[in-house]
């Protein structure tokens, strides 16, 4: 009994050296190789934004006509609400077909 503990012992030792040979012999071969980490965010929930400086410059912002609303930088709440009717075509039957009309400019 004394004699199969040692061997049993003996036996776990070397399965531990082997397996130490193994794994340095792993880290020997991964060394040249170049390891590249890909960390991709599906959603970021960010709560109480502290904002201690926001500075504009529109020296070169030329808008002729803007409908709904103009998005610069961080916009916290804002809700944009489309006019009714105000681009859609009018559209009307035909013997051919439909007829869409469009308002121009001056009518809006």
């Amino acid at each position: 009994m004394f004699f199969k503990k040692r061997r049993d012992k003996q036996t776990d030792i070397d399965h531990l050296v082997k397996e130490i040979h193994e794994l340095k012999q792993m880290i020997q071969g991964m060394q040249g190789k170049h390891v590249e980490y890909h960390i991709h965010f599906d959603q970021v929930d960010i709560h109480d934004p502290n904002l201690e400086q926001l500075t504009f410059q529109l020296d070169h912002l030329d808008i002729d006509e803007l409908s709904g609303a103009l998005n610069m930088g961080n916009n916290f709440g804002v809700n944009v609400k489309p006019k009714p009717n105000s681009s859609h075509p009018e559209l009307s039957r035909t013997d051919n077909g439909l007829k869409f009309s469009f308002k121009s400019k001056e009518d809006s």
